[in-house]
């Protein structure tokens, strides 16, 4: 790997360090910061030092939610209504959505109502985009 690579892999990891340190989350403000930034950073195509940041970030995240008894069970919840909270939290909405993945909007709006299965296509998008795991689709 180039030197520059690995240069501009490390500039970008140091400076989302400098503004938000990875350390353990102990409090409710700072869990809200974090998320925050969780939201911010989850965008297609992010280089490595940002996917690396926030690889870490989130481990922080959960971790907190776990110490803080903030895990909600979430095996009863449908790929659809997983989705749909995932577009509430980003304030996208559908046809925004279905632009992103490559999907029509009307085959979008069907999968989410349960009147067509889901695509490999919307899955591989979906599970990418809004990081939800491809087997929540598949249930």
């Amino acid at each position: 790997m180039p030197a520059t690579t690995k240069a501009a892999i490390a500039d970008t990891y140091m400076k989302l360090i400098s503004e938000f340190p990875l350390r353990r989350i102990k409090n409710a403000a700072d869990h809200a910061k974090a998320k925050k930034l969780v939201l911010h950073l989850s965008v297609p195509d992010t280089d490595r030092g940002t996917a690396e940041y926030l690889d870490v970030l989130i481990d922080l995240v959960i971790d907190y939610e776990k110490r803080a008894e903030q895990v909600i069970g979430t095996s009863n919840v449908s790929a659809a209504d997983l989705v749909r909270h995932r577009i509430e939290e980003r304030d996208m909405s559908i046809s925004s959505l279905a632009r992103l993945i490559g999907v029509p909007q009307s085959n979008l709006s069907e999968m989410l109502n349960g009147n067509r299965d889901w695509s490999k296509n919307a899955i591989r998008s979906l599970s990418a985009r809004l990081n939800i795991k491809v087997d929540r689709f598949l249930a």
